[in-house]
């Protein structure tokens, strides 16, 4: 099927086990003033000890934020996150920031990382960061932790979250430095592309050294395009239909009724209530990708907005690591190879490192050796060289 089964594989049902993060504690949307106050980005609305059971246990101190930022569409809105901060003294400078952008969890409040009832495998993979002296701070995106749709590959609308909750954690805690490292998978690694592009112009004040992508989901236009006359189930059908529903939201000329069929627009409620891993592969869902859409999707102004947000088009302004694992069945090498040479196209010097025997989620704890000493030489001064081909 082309770029886009290289780029988000619409495979069986094996695939929703990648989604399987973690057990959800079942809470609902944290507080959030009504109506919201405005305040600058970063501005933080409340915080509290964080001791949920996905804290950070290798921490000083996890706290729980709710704070502004920008949604794509130019609202003022609160999301959530949390902040963990290394045990013992600080360097000169502060404690450096690593921003985590965390891979496809779901729509529903259960679904945010901080609502998780025990860690999962990329937070687990994060005490390591907080053990090697960083503030990790990780935002739930907007619309997870608090009520709203989340704008699913919205690409400004995760940047932001990103950027501004490194202003919310600089508020809270003056031993943190201005000097951070963005850094995400999966859908999160598509948003650390974006923040590598935006953030200097959006948070001039801090000092971005790079940005890490791991298995960076890319190709979205053609993952709507093909999947929308597609006659095969696939267990990827929830996933674009958060992609739809996501970017739909940021653009009020959507209308999703001129997109969806009423079978479609009827399976939409189901994605606020439900996490990923449950979505995919389930009985509702198990349609053919072509039942939920009306026809000529790839003429309309949503295709527009896919081709807008797809991460290969950005221009990073900051040096940027690209991990892929070899053995990746959700986004494969190949895919990641061709990202590359579109972000070289577009000016950029990525480096793209294949992590042998690598898979979608081992890839992350596989390359931290390669990753640290990247980031070492980013916090050092040192020029990043880049692989293009």
């Amino acid at each position: 099927m082309g770029k886009m089964r290289r780029g988000i594989l619409a495979g069986g049902a094996a695939l929703a086990a990648v989604f399987l993060l973690a057990a959800t504690s079942g809470a609902g949307p944290y507080d959030v003033p009504s109506p919201l106050p405005g305040a600058a980005p970063g501005t933080v609305i409340w915080s509290r000890p964080f001791t949920g059971g996905a804290l950070l246990r290798t921490a000083a101190t996890n706290t729980l934020v709710l704070y502004h930022t920008v949604s794509a569409s130019g609202r003022d809105v609160a999301v959530s996150g949390t902040i963990s901060i290394p045990k013992g003294s600080p360097p000169a400078g502060g404690w450096p920031v690593i921003s985590w952008a965390h891979g496809t969890t779901g729509n529903a409040p259960q679904c945010a990382p901080s609502n998780f009832a025990r860690p999962n495998g990329e937070q687990r993979f994060l005490e390591r960061w907080v053990s090697d002296g960083f503030a990790v701070v990780q935002t739930d995106y907007e619309g997870e932790g608090t009520p709203g749709v989340h704008p699913y590959f919205a690409g400004a609308s995760g940047a932001h979250d990103v950027i501004d909750i490194v202003r919310a954690a600089l508020h809270l805690n003056p031993a943190l430095s201005d000097r951070w490292i963005a850094m995400g998978h999966s859908e999160g690694g598509s948003v650390a592309l974006f923040v590598a592009a935006t953030a200097n112009s959006w948070a001039p004040e801090l000092h971005l050294l790079g940005a890490v992508a791991y298995a960076p989901a890319s190709d979205i236009p053609d993952f709507l395009g093909e999947m929308s006359v597609s006659k095969y189930p696939s267990a990827t059908l929830p996933l674009l239909a958060m992609m739809v529903e996501g970017i739909a939201s940021q653009d009020p000329r959507v209308d999703l009724k001129t997109v969806l069929s009423a079978k479609g627009m009827a399976l939409l409620p189901s994605l606020q209530m439900q996490c990923a891993g449950s979505l995919m592969g389930s009985a509702p869902w198990s349609i053919p990708p072509a039942d939920m859409f009306a026809p000529n999707v790839v003429s309309s102004v949503l295709m527009q907005d896919f081709v807008a947000n797809e991460p290969s088009r950005v221009n990073v302004r900051v040096p940027v690591l690209i991990e892929q694992g070899v053995n990746d069945a959700m986004v494969s090498y190949d895919a990641s190879a061709s990202l590359r040479a579109t972000l070289c196209g577009n000016g950029a010097h990525p480096e793209l490192h294949a992590v042998a025997g690598g898979t979608h989620d081992s890839a992350m704890d596989l390359s931290y050796a390669h990753t640290s000493s990247w980031i070492a030489d980013r916090l050092s001064g040192k020029p990043a060289a880049g692989n293009c081909p």
